[in-house]
C-alpha cells in the first residue's frame, strides 16, 4: 500500500475557531487566512448534532484547500465513545493535528497518540505523521503541563483554555490587555513547558472581538510573553494577531545589522550601535528574521 502523507505544517501565529458544526462555519474560518483553523467537534452544538458535525468536518477536510492553512480538529474526551467513533473518519481527512478536550494528564495524550498509531497504517498514512496537542483548561492539566507537553513524539502544540480554567482555578478574567495578572502564572508556566518541549504554544482568545484595537494589543502581549501563536474567536481578529507576531521594523533593522556584523572575520569588529554582539544576539536576530518571512 502506498502511504499517504499528512499535509506539512508551516507558520503558526493565528488559530481561528470554527464552531457550529457546519461546513459553512468551517469554510468561513478557512477564508479568514488564519494559519490554523480549529474545527470544533467537542462543543458549540447540541450533542445530537455531533454526527452531522463529523460529516461536515470530513467534507471540509476533503473539499477545502489546506495547502496554506492547517486543519486542527478538537474531539471530545478521549475516554468518550464519541471521540473513538469520530477519530478514524477525521484522521482519514489528514488534518495536521488532532487533540481532545478535558485533558488532565500525559496519559490522556498518550492514549490519543496510541489510537492514532493503531489507525494510521489502516488508512494508508505514514506512521507518526499526524501531530497531537492538548488544551490546558483544567487545574490538574496545569499541574502536569510539563509532562503533557512531552507526552509523545507526536506532540505539536499546547493551548491555553482560559474560560474553562477560570472555573477550576477560581480567577475572574479581566478584559484589559496587559493587565491580566490573574493568568500570568498559568501563561508563564505554559510558555516554559512549551519551550522546553520545543512545541508551539497558543495563548487564549481575547473574547471581545468587537474591540480590534484591544484584541491586537492582547496578541502583542502574548507574543512578548513568549507564546508562538494566539487563538481567535472570530476571523476579524486574525489580521491583528498576524501583525502582533511579526517583528517590528525596528527589530528587523537591528536583526539585519546583527547578521551582517556577525559575518565580520574579526570578533572585536562585530559591533551594532557600538555594542559588541555575541552568539545569543545572533541567534535572536536569526529568529526574528525567520518570523518575518
Amino acid at each position: 500500500m502506498n502511504e499517504r502523507q499528512t499535509r506539512p505544517h508551516g507558520l503558526r501565529r493565528s488559530k481561528v475557531v470554527a464552531k457550529g458544526g457546519t461546513f459553512e462555519a468551517i469554510a468561513k474560518a478557512h477564508a479568514s487566512k488564519a494559519d490554523v483553523v480549529q474545527i470544533e467537534l467537542e462543543g458549540g452544538f447540541p450533542p445530537e448534532q455531533r454526527p452531522a458535525a463529523v460529516d461536515a468536518t470530513c467534507r471540509a477536510l476533503e473539499e477545502l484547500d489546506w495547502t496554506k492553512t492547517e486543519a486542527w480538529v478538537r474531539l471530545p474526551s478521549i475516554d468518550s465513545a464519541d471521540a473513538i467513533a469520530a477519530l478514524p473518519r477525521v484522521l482519514a481527512g489528514r488534518p495536521q493535528l488532532i487533540y481532545c478536550a478535558k485533558v488532565k494528564t500525559a496519559a490522556d495524550v498518550q492514549k490519543l497518540s496510541d489510537e492514532i498509531t493503531r489507525l494510521e497504517p489502516t488508512l494508508g498514512l505514514s506512521s507518526g505523521s499526524t501531530q497531537v496537542g492538548a488544551v490546558i483548561e483544567r487545574v490538574e492539566a496545569l499541574a502536569n503541563v510539563e509532562s503533557i507537553a512531552t507526552a509523545t513524539s507526536r506532540m505539536g502544540a499546547i493551548m491555553f483554555g482560559a474560560n474553562d480554567m477560570s472555573l477550576d482555578f477560581g480567577y475572574r478574567r479581566t478584559g484589559t490587555p496587559e493587565m491580566a495578572y490573574e493568568t500570568l502564572y498559568i501563561r508563564s508556566r505554559m510558555v516554559l513547558a512549551g519551550r522546553l518541549a520545543g512545541i508551539d504554544i497558543f495563548d487564549a482568545t481575547y473574547m471581545d472581538f468587537s474591540d480590534l484595537e484591544s484584541s491586537e494589543a492582547d496578541a502583542r502581549f502574548s507574543a512578548r510573553m513568549g507564546f508562538t501563536g494566539k487563538t481567535a474567536i472570530s476571523p476579524v481578529q486574525v489580521e491583528g494577531i498576524h501583525r502582533a507576531f511579526v517583528p517590528t521594523e525596528r527589530e528587523l533593522i537591528w536583526a539585519n545589522a546583527v547578521v551582517a556584523a556577525a559575518a565580520h572575520p574579526i570578533p572585536e569588529q562585530r559591533l551594532v550601535d557600538d555594542d559588541r554582539i555575541d552568539a545569543t544576539d545572533h541567534a535572536r536576530a536569526l529568529n526574528l528574521l525567520g518570523r518575518a518571512r
